[in-house]
Formats: structure tokens, sequence, C-alpha cells
């Protein structure tokens, strides 16, 4: 009825249910989720259900068709290839930059005999600054730009548009940030599923080999910095399985952590922050023209579950704003909007509704985590990919 598998109704209830379901085996013994938090939560999965059915509504029926082949009229392969190097350049600068600060500092050899003290020092008051931050997190758009041209496009120069393929995807490691490796591949997968015409066995088998390659990173990431479930011994306390699966209790506490405490969240009764968390990267613009603007930290301090946890699903900005009514309202124009982007790329087949769908489905994957959608990142590159559209579809264009 929505198109595919993998549209962003299906992402956001298959993520929930899921990490629910992983929840209710009960591998670690959380404190208890209470009647106010699973009410949150039953209000968010309607409400987003609400909106994307608003967004139907807005359909003409039979003015769109899934599984059908992005056409490539419009699009110069040859202007997209100059905005790929562009960003891989930008990308490599903040790199760059970021790389000479941890050697001013900390020094690089860091990375092997001590890799957790760079992730320390990257944290709020740690003393290391990304340094060209709008420049560094191109890598992550790279990826996607290069997927998206050798799958599609396949023009001239693919060799080059390779290696700058997988040198983007090795610098977002260089982060030591889980995230933006996830977020490149994440996003760049959810770019090709729609241009490519796949059967849903292939697009299955796929998706799990993209999952494996996932965590097969999240493991050696967690090994690299020593966050695993043998170094938390408040985790390995708090455990109901035998010692054959501790391995695993690192990955199901990232996946099922943030129900307990959000409501360990709501216990604290925080204070409202009237839209600050929701628009943050809005508030931080603002407050560069008005500096007794006050900003929220919008990473929030650990909560003890009992483990250390500090991430209480998308539903923590909504809530801290605007409380209830944003836990519904929240949910239900993310929906809306993502519903009109997704309808729009079946029936218009445009780049930049394909690279916008590709980047909110992203941040709906890991909404029963946290609120990327809310985040700097995603503006950014919501921001950046309208003129990149514009440029590569120009009408005097001509595909090379």
């Amino acid at each position: 009825m929505f198109g595919n598998s993998i549209s962003p109704f299906s992402i956001f209830y298959g993520v929930w249910f899921f990490t629910l379901a992983l929840l209710f085996l009960h591998w670690v013994d959380y404190a208890p989720v209470r009647t106010q938090a699973w009410q949150l939560i039953f209000l968010n999965l309607a409400s987003f259900g609400f909106g994307w059915i608003l967004a139907c509504l807005f359909q003409r029926p039979g003015t769109y068709r899934a599984h059908v082949e992005f056409a490539l009229a419009g699009i110069s392969g040859q202007r997209l290839r100059r905005v790929i190097f562009l960003s891989f350049t930008l990308g490599m600068v903040g790199l760059a930059d970021f790389l000479r600060r941890i050697q001013g500092s900390l020094g690089l050899l860091t990375y092997l005999e001590a890799p957790h003290e760079i992730r320390d020092a990257m944290a709020i008051g740690g003393g290391l600054d990304e340094g060209i931050k709008p420049f560094n997190w191109l890598n992550v758009m790279t990826v996607v730009l290069c997927a998206y041209y050798l799958s599609t496009v396949r023009g001239e120069r693919r060799r080059a548009i390779w290696i700058m393929l997988f040198t983007s995807i090795v610098a977002t490691l260089f982060m030591e940030d889980r995230t933006r490796f996830f977020f490149a591949l994440l996003w760049a997968g959810y770019v090709l599923a729609q241009v490519r015409r796949w059967s849903e066995r292939r697009l299955f088998a796929i998706g799990l080999a993209l999952v494996a390659v996932l965590a097969v990173q999240f493991f050696v990431v967690a090994s690299w910095l020593g966050k695993v479930a043998l170094n938390n011994p408040v985790l390995l306390q708090s455990a109901t399985v035998s010692e054959n699966l501790f391995p695993l209790l690192t990955p199901y506490s990232y996946l099922t952590g943030s129900y307990p405490a959000l409501q360990a969240y709501l216990d604290t009764r925080p204070e409202s922050t009237a839209g600050a968390m929701t628009f943050y990267p809005a508030y931080k613009v603002l407050r560069l023209l008005n500096p007794t603007l006050k900003v929220p930290q919008i990473v929030a301090e650990p909560i003890a579950i009992p483990s250390e946890f500090n991430t209480f699903t998308w539903l923590h900005q909504f809530y801290t704003d605007f409380g209830v009514a944003g836990v519904i309202l929240g949910p239900l124009i993310v929906a809306f909007l993502s519903g009109l982007i997704y309808f729009h790329m079946l029936r218009k087949k445009s780049f930049y509704s394909l690279y916008a769908n590709g980047l909110i489905s992203f941040g709906l994957t890991l909404s029963f985590m946290v609120n990327h959608l809310t985040q700097g990142p995603v503006w950014y590159f919501l921001a950046v990919g309208i003129p990149i559209a514009s440029y590569i579809a120009e009408p005097a264009a001509t595909q090379s």
C-alpha cells in the first residue's frame, strides 16, 4: 500500500516493534518502565500512523508507482562528479584539520595506544574540538553521492569515484563515532534501495548483508574503545542470561536501553525548554545574533538504569520542549512531512526527494534511540542538498 517494504512508514514501525520485542526478552534487569513511559510510547506510535495517513490523503490515487527506476533525464554525470570531487576535497580538509588537532593535543599514536582518550577528549568540556565540522561531516554525504553515481549514473572516472567512496568511509572511522559510519551506510543504502528494481528476496538479502557490516563495525569499534560488556560490571551484574551471551549484552543494551532510560528521565521532571531542543540547529544560529539566548545541552547527562544511559528515544526532545503535546505533534508532523517527500519521490523521481527520503529514513531508523532529525547534521544535509540538486539537474546539462 505504501510503495515497498522500506518506506519510512515500514522503517519506523519495524525498528520500534523489533526493539520493543527485544526489550521483552528481558536479558537485562533494567529499571522498570511504568505506565507514564508506556503511554508516551503508545501516543508516539499512534501519532506517527495518523500523520502518515494524512500524507496519504494528500495523494491522488494512481499518481505514483513503486519500484520504478529513477530516470536520468536532466541529471548531468559530469556535474555530479564535480560535486563529488568538491565534497570529497572539503571532507578531507576537515579530517586533516581534526587529525592536526589530535596531533597537537594527544598525538596520533593515541589512536593505537589509548583510542578511548580521543573519544573522552571530544566530549563536552574535554578540550578537543572537531575543527571545521561542516567540512568533516561532508565525508558522510560523499559516501551517498558516490554510491548514487556508481549505481545509477555509471558515468566516467568510476575508479576515482570508488577510491573516494572507500576513503570517505574510512574517514568516518577516524572520528571514533559509530553514528557517522551508520549514517553514511544507512543513508546510502536507503537511496540505492529506491533507485534499483530489486525483488523482495534480494532486498532482504542485501539488508542482511548491510546489517552484518554494521554489526561488525559496531563490535570492532566497541572493542577498540573498550566499550564492551566485560568492561561494564554493572551491566554484567544486571544480566539475566548465561555467560555465553555476555558478548551480546552491549548491542542488546544499545537497542533496548532507551526505553527504561526514558522512564528514568521522566522521573527527573525535566524543565521545559520551549522548543530549543526540537529546533536546536535554529537556536544555534540565532545565538550567533543574540548571545544572551540560552541553548540547552543537546547531549543529556547519563542516568543509571542501572548502567548509565543518556539516550531516551527520539521523544526526549519532543517531551522536554512541549510535554505530552510534543509527543503527539512531533511524530505526527515528522510522519506527515516524510510521507509527502516519499510519495513525491515515487511520483516525480527527483534527485532531491530521493536524497531527502534516504536522510529522513536514516533518522527514523535510530528514532528508538535518539532524535537525529532535530540535530544539526540532518538539517545541514537537507540544506546542502538543495543547491546540489539544482546544479546537477539543470535543463541544459547533458548526461556524460
